[in-house]
């Protein structure tokens, strides 16, 4: 540091200077110097007292002392003439002309070699034209002074990624995450790269995010399991979530925690059938069948035991066995829609031509059995198939109407209404039930839609907003609602 009158000109740290593209020395007027360390020298200040420097303070009217301080004159005056380059730059950015942007920053670079904010921005410039090779030249020509910048790491990544080498990304990712474990662009690359996985140890906590080694998923949660007591509610839980991410070994120790719990009913045998179904999954017939067989001995009324046994039957090699069971399952719940699929439905159930072919037999089903919510439910969506619109929500009026408290069907009778620009329907039949607060958030989720679509903004914010600050729910359900409110600020609803 040196003292020029009423300046001072300070040294900065050189890998500091070239990343932000200015001169490692720089003139500070004396009134400003005391507070620079808590203000931070931006770049405006830095052109605006260079400028001033050069055009009004002693030193910089002297010939003498410019002859003396050539070098450091010339670095100065190359700083002011980037000034109106930069601006070039940055205009073509923000009009993502970045042919224009290449053109500016290239000029930059000549007139300064040391500006490495310029050769960054070059890099990126070329990076969105599709010039990986250029980027990643560009980007290696400053390696040296971003060394350890997570940014500086996820952008060269991103550029290796682009040229499918994918080692190389991962070893930038990694030092992107060394340098800011938490730099979300270096965790999402890596779940990308299928070598983090995101995990939610607790599903309905948006804090409890963790990302971990995609081979190791099962030991990291059997360790946080371990950690503390656990009741059979708990693993339920997390059988639902894992079940739904398809990690089917991690539902099978779920489940295997859930069925040695202290829990009876409905939650034990979802477990049983969930153990079975994550076997199935990973290949384990044999012993999918063997707990399949033990399951209906234990469990002779639950069709959801037998569908298991047919399916499982089917995987072993027994498929002349699985009708059988089917059977079984429709007796004891003609209402099952997986043996309804099974007994029914042609193994491609988008096959209009077959699935039209079907709905004679399930409609007669239908008729035998008139009291079946689920019956009338599976014939609406082989109705839905093949076309006939109106017999299809008629048939799922039907089966609300036989089972009036299950949500899950209302509200796939509401998202059917939706689709056919229906919605003053679902508002009508949301009035007519008294505790939709406390209902399913997928009936809530229609509702909010369905006020969405005929413009009733504040309703629909409301209900939005309300499935958003619903603590019982999947964090990322809650997510999307907060998403949904947020694009109806942005874009309003046309009324259809």
């Amino acid at each position: 540091m040196s003292e020029q009158g009423d300046w001072v000109l300070i040294g900065l740290d050189e890998n500091m200077a070239r990343r932000q593209g200015i001169p490692a020395r720089m003139p500070v007027p004396r009134g400003e110097f005391e507070g620079l360390a808590d203000k931070g020298l931006s770049i405006d200040a830095a052109r605006k007292w260079i400028k001033d420097f050069l055009t009004s303070s002693e030193p910089g009217k002297s010939g003498v002392w410019r002859k003396q301080n050539s070098t450091l004159v010339s670095q100065f005056e190359a700083f002011l003439d980037k000034t109106p380059v930069w601006e070039r730059a940055q205009k073509a950015f923000g009009e993502r002309d970045y042919e224009k942007a290449i053109s500016a920053l290239k000029r930059i670079v000549t007139m300064d070699p040391d500006d490495h904010a310029a050769r960054l921005n070059l890099a990126s410039a070329q990076a969105n034209m599709g010039d990986h090779p250029a980027a990643l030249k560009s980007f290696q020509a400053i390696r040296k002074t971003f060394q350890g910048d997570a940014d500086y790491h996820v952008a060269v990544g991103q550029v290796h990624l682009a040229m499918q080498k994918k080692d190389a990304a991962l070893d930038e990712m990694v030092l992107a995450l060394e340098a800011k474990p938490d730099c979300q662009p270096a965790l999402d690359a890596m779940v990308q790269l299928g070598v983090l996985v995101p995990i939610y140890e607790n599903p309905r906590d948006a804090a409890s995010l963790v990302y971990v080694r995609s081979d190791a998923v099962l030991d990291y949660l059997t360790g946080q399991w371990d950690a503390a007591p656990r009741d059979s509610a708990f693993y339920l839980e997390q059988l639902a979530y894992h079940e739904r991410e398809l990690r089917h070994d991690v539902a099978l120790a779920a489940a295997d925690r859930a069925v040695s719990g202290e829990g009876e009913g409905e939650g034990v045998e979802r477990a049983h059938l969930a153990r079975i179904a994550a076997l199935r999954s990973l290949g384990r017939i044999d012993e999918a069948l063997a707990a399949a067989e033990a399951l209906v001995k234990t469990a002779p009324s639950s069709s959801g035991a037998w569908v298991e046994l047919a399916k499982c039957l089917s995987q072993a090699g027994r498929g002349e066995e699985a009708p059988a069971a089917i059977e079984r399952a429709l007796e004891s719940d003609p209402g099952d829609l997986a043996a309804l699929s099974l007994r029914f439905w042609p193994s491609d159930p988008a096959d209009i031509q077959k699935v039209n072919a079907a709905i004679p037999a399930l409609a007669a089903f239908v008729a035998a059995h008139p009291d079946s919510a689920g019956a009338r439910r599976s014939l609406a969506r082989a109705e839905l198939v093949a076309g006939r619109i109106d017999d299809a929500l008629a048939g799922f009026a039907a089966a609300v109407a036989l089972a009036p408290e299950d949500d899950d069907l209302r509200a796939e009778y509401w998202s059917e209404l939706g689709k056919q620009q229906r919605y003053q329907e679902i508002i009508a039949d949301a009035g007519r039930l008294s505790d939709l607060a406390k209902r399913d958030w997928k009936l809530r989720w229609n509702e909010a839609e369905a006020y969405a679509a005929l413009g009733k903004n504040i309703e629909a914010r409301a209900a939005f907003s309300a499935i958003n600050f619903d603590e019982s729910l999947h964090v990322d359900v809650r997510r999307r609602a907060k998403r949904a409110v947020k694009t109806m600020d942005e874009t309003p609803p046309v009324v259809t």
